[in-house]
């Protein structure tokens, strides 16, 4: 998990926080295989009446037409909370999040170790917006999860947080913001880099309106514990 200084962003903003580099144990866990949908999204905001909640995207209550199969973006932290408790899951932690995706060989990207060009919905691409789950074959990780570096970054359940044994300082650690994972149509470069983690601001009133920042290029998909037999 994580990174060394010379992986990432070294000379633009802060650099990378992911660091140090080192080998962690996890429970076995369930990720889902893509990321949440427009049409799964929308069944959840009408049987829940969240009619506050919905992505400014939307038209009149609902996704755009035909575009039931893309990924569901522009939520904030506790939209993607409800909606996975709302199915019986759960939001990702950062580890579990990053193990899903990198495999147990700590690859820097789903497909290896070099960026390549076509691989996935990047900012590379030009597509400039989000395209149908599963569209990328490259961008799968090693055990089967679509869309990790591209299409839209997801949220976990982590507070943006300095990694074990790091001596960075950041005004945003602590229980302030939520770790968001992955990269995005909007992203390029070392920013789809699997280890790569961004500070979302994630405090506000679960149940008024939608008053802190939120995003197009962010969505989210859910896990589940493994029940013990």
């Amino acid at each position: 998990m994580g990174s060394t200084e010379k992986d990432g962003l070294i000379g633009i903003d802060v650099g990378v926080d992911e660091i140090p580099k080192q080998k962690i144990f996890l429970p076995s866990f369930y990720l889902d295989q893509f990321e949440v949908t427009n049409r799964a999204y929308k069944i959840f905001v009408d049987v829940t009446q969240r009619g506050n909640k919905i992505p400014g995207y939307w038209v009149k209550g609902s996704y755009p037409l035909g575009s039931g199969d893309e990924p569901v973006s522009d939520t904030d932290w506790f939209d993607a909370y409800a909606y996975c408790d709302w199915t019986g899951k759960r939001l990702p932690s950062e580890r579990e999040w990053e193990k899903a995706a990198r495999g147990n060989d700590g690859r820097i990207w789903p497909w290896g170790n070099q960026i390549q060009d076509g691989a996935a919905n990047t900012a590379n691409e030009g597509w400039e917006w989000k395209r149908p789950i599963g569209s990328y074959d490259l961008d799968t990780s090693p055990f089967g999860v679509y869309d990790m570096a591209g299409n839209v970054r997801e949220w976990t359940s982590s507070w943006y947080e300095a990694y074990p044994g790091s001596r960075l300082k950041r005004n945003a650690f602590g229980k302030s913001f939520r770790v968001i994972k992955g990269g995005s149509y909007a992203d390029s470069g070392a920013m789809t880099r699997l280890a790569h983690r961004i500070a979302v601001r994630a405090t506000h009133d679960p149940d008024g309106d939608r008053t802190w920042h939120t995003d197009y290029a962010n969505g989210f998909r859910c896990a589940k514990d493994i029940e013990e037999k």
